[in-house]
């Protein structure tokens, strides 16, 4: 599986796909920091909130359907060449599009810390790190499921449902029923994470958002949903495989 997570990262390399994970949070930080220019107290917080809202899922999205649209254009030849079991090929996928996303995170914050540091303005440095980790875990379900729709329907289902997953976490990340909807869960973590409410405001002290009985929870939900999504990348794959 590391072995198929190399060829697909060397396959990625020199495509826009493969520089997203540097572009996306590059782009995410330099639009917050123009538009807090003047508030640098708040560069911090709507810098987190635009990139786990918006921008994460959006790079997610397209890093998959761009993968899986070069395998498509070779009908799927270059994968099925490799004599291993669906599973494990998908796995090299899920693999380096997760390292992806953790650099991608990682790259964020430490933009966030240097640009904090510049302007003194800089808090959190532990809720900063446990972000990064906890975001390049509670993301990954949607790794398999832009797999599935970009193997089985194509760029607009991928981006649809990217876009209706944005929206929709807010429905539900500031109630009791965060937990029912996947796309609510890292906004619901982030609160006692980074203090940072849905909406991006800073929460304020004794906020029930605030408490930290959520994180256990909101990691096992999201691992369950990765499974599923993974059992049905596997099963589209192979009946793609079938048909074509």
């Amino acid at each position: 599986m590391l072995k198929m997570a190399i060829s697909e990262h060397l396959k990625m390399r020199h495509t826009f796909g493969g520089k997203l994970p540097v572009i996306a949070p590059v782009f995410s930080l330099g639009i917050v920091l123009l538009l807090a220019y003047g508030v640098m107290e708040m560069a911090q917080p709507m810098a987190w909130n635009f990139w786990y809202t918006t921008l994460l899922p959006g790079m997610l999205a397209i890093i998959c359907y761009l993968g899986v649209n070069k395998d498509k254009k070779l009908h799927y030849c270059n994968m099925l060449s490799v004599p291993l079991p669906a599973r494990k090929l998908l796995a090299g996928k899920v693999i380096c599009y997760a390292a992806g996303l953790f650099i991608a995170n990682a790259i964020l914050c430490a933009g966030i810390l240097i640009s904090g540091k510049i302007s003194g303005t800089v808090t959190g440095i532990t809720g900063n790190f446990t972000a990064v980790i906890l975001l390049s875990f509670i993301f990954l379900w949607e790794i398999p499921l832009y797999i599935t729709l970009s193997m089985c329907s194509g760029m607009f289902a991928c981006i649809f449902s990217c876009m209706f997953m944005v929206f929709s976490a807010f429905v539900f990340a500031d109630t009791h029923l965060w937990w029912i909807w996947p796309s609510s869960v890292p906004v619901r973590l982030m609160c006692p994470v980074l203090g940072i409410m849905p909406n991006g405001i800073i929460a304020s002290s004794g906020n029930p958002l605030l408490n930290s009985g959520v994180i256990l929870p909101g990691v096992i939900i999201s691992f369950v949903w990765f499974v599923l999504f993974s059992f049905l990348m596997v099963v589209c794959f192979k009946k793609k495989v079938v048909e074509e």
